[in-house]
């Protein structure tokens, strides 16, 4: 029996009609559903936000309403803070259950969050929501976590609404003077935000998604794998499907199972070329398992924003120089490939993984900038951020989880293995392309033309840090800590009691393998 009662069905990061699970949970049990966006002022102040994030939510509704359109149905549009949203909205014409995914986010969002679990309470509405991702909430056991995430990611996967249920969408006409013009497309200059002619724009949307996904399978993706290394091939060989995967235009599991299917489809395939197109496909799959893995540690973990997952790396001492930060966020370090990294993000907001994980290290270790002090201006470069992943990734390249390999990047031997004719570095540096590789690769401690010297000597800043980093992973407390966060948070492939037996068990200790200076 459908209810009779009026639902909301509250979009956030989940901005797509298949592989809906809220979305579907809502039409299935009501026959009256408002589509709701709520456009927070506190989200476009956010010091995370960029004009990357506005335009991947603007271009994603937009192309939500294109879609609803063919059935003469729209979204309600609201620009205010949620609760203020939801007062209006019940006063207006009420409604009995809110349904949205569960979003794992910073402190900002869940704390937004609780606000509107207690406003449900006081205005009797039940509000429900539903696993977006392969992360679970709760305590649960971190050996049993793959079996529940090969459940989840291997479920059937929820169709797009039929158009019976998408004509239970409906916007009510006591909105009309609350909501976003329903017949216009938005623009980000509608939130106070102007688009700069100069950036590189991804689409996102549901149906850039698919688009992208089946050139990534049936065209690109054969160079995926030792392909994204390097600055000059990741832009064609990478995905770019986390962007899309960022916020919510296809599901982690959709992307997984596609692949899945184009890999089945290449045993059978005469293609000359179907080793290699399996082997980049085989090593996108891995990325996809991991990349819940991650996002899962902030859900386990919601204070790592401020705290790092080992506290005894609270000891670490920074410089956090305003000159060196300043220089670092501009692309000003003196350190090319640095600085061509840094300006390819703020005009395209991508660059691929191992370049993200050098200028994090140069931050950290080299200019000796605190983790914390450089999130918010990296997820402000990146069109693809995403909470769990991005803490993860920036407080793990800083060395503040004690359970990796540390990997202290050098910049020079960067340009060497992934830019030796520094053909990305002249794009994103003007000022270098009259200069040979061989000079850019041995500048230094003196301006070229009209670039800048380094800020500091990499050799001896990464050696003072990785001595200091060195002693703190060595003392008893941290290694009992780090066993700690291993039990908590590290990855398993077998459960924990078959990759260290009782008899045979040991401490995580400091190894001089897991401190590498890259020369």
């Amino acid at each position: 029996m459908k209810n009779e009662s009026v639902a909301i069905y509250w979009l956030k990061r989940d901005l797509r009609l298949a592989d809906n699970m809220a979305l579907s949970a809502a039409l299935s049990s009501h026959k009256k559903v408002i589509p709701l966006f709520i456009m927070e002022p506190s989200f476009l102040k956010a010091p995370e936000t960029s004009i990357f994030h506005v335009n991947a939510v603007i271009t994603a509704l937009n192309d939500l309403k294109s879609q609803l359109s063919q059935s003469n149905r729209n979204i309600a549009i609201v620009y205010d803070e949620v609760i203020a949203t939801l007062d209006r909205l019940h006063n207006a014409h009420p409604f009995s259950v809110i349904y949205s995914h569960e979003e794992i986010g910073i402190n900002r969002t869940y704390k937004r969050d609780l606000a509107v679990k207690a406003w449900c309470n006081k205005n009797e509405v039940v509000w429900k929501e539903y696993r977006q991702t392969g992360v679970f909430r709760g305590k649960i056991n971190r050996d049993d976590r793959n079996k529940l995430w090969k459940a989840f990611t291997f479920d059937k996967l929820f169709p797009k609404p039929t158009k019976a249920d998408i004509s239970k969408l409906f916007i009510p006409s006591a909105y009309e003077k609350i909501v976003y013009p329903i017949d216009t497309n938005c623009s980000p200059s509608d939130f106070g935000y102007e688009l700069d002619p100069k950036l590189k724009l991804q689409e996102v949307s549901e149906s850039g998604a698919y688009k992208t996904l089946h050139d990534f399978h049936y065209n690109r993706g054969i160079a995926y794998r030792g392909g994204i290394s390097s600055p000059l091939t990741a832009l064609t060989a990478g995905s770019r499907m986390s962007a899309h995967l960022a916020w919510g235009t296809i599901t982690g599991r959709q992307v997984y199972q596609t692949t899945l299917a184009r890999l089945a489809e290449l045993k059978s395939s005469n293609d000359p070329h179907a080793s290699r197109w399996r082997k980049s496909l085989s090593s996108f799959i891995s990325r996809l398992h991991w990349r819940d893995h991650f996002i899962q540690r902030l859900e386990s973990e919601p204070d790592m924003e401020l705290m790092p997952l080992n506290a005894a790396y609270h000891k670490l001492k920074y410089d956090n120089s305003e000159e060196y930060l300043s220089a670092w966020i501009q692309g000003q370090t003196g350190f090319p490939l640095v600085d061509a990294c840094i300006r390819c993000l703020r005009q395209t907001g991508f660059i691929n993984f191992r370049m993200r994980s050098m200028i994090t290290s140069i931050a950290c270790h080299t200019l000796k900038i605190d983790w914390r002090v450089i999130d918010h201006p990296l997820a402000k470069m990146f069109a693809d951020y995403e909470p769990g992943i991005h803490l993860s990734q920036l407080q793990m390249q800083a060395g503040v989880v004690g359970i990796n390999t540390l990997r202290i990047y050098s910049p020079n031997k960067q340009i060497v293995d992934q830019d030796p004719n520094a053909i990305f570095i002249k794009e994103w540096i003007p000022e270098l392309r009259n200069h040979t590789a061989q000079q850019i690769i041995d500048h230094r401690d003196q301006p070229l033309g009209d670039y800048p010297s380094q800020l500091t000597d990499w050799w001896s800043s990464a050696k003072v840090m990785r001595n200091q980093i060195w002693e703190i992973r060595k003392l008893p407390e941290t290694m009992q800590l780090a066993n700690k966060v291993y039990e908590k948070h590290g990855s398993r492939k077998r459960p924990m009691s078959k990759r260290f037996p009782k008899k045979k068990a040991k401490k995580v200790k400091p190894a001089s393998n897991q401190l590498k200076l890259e020369l």
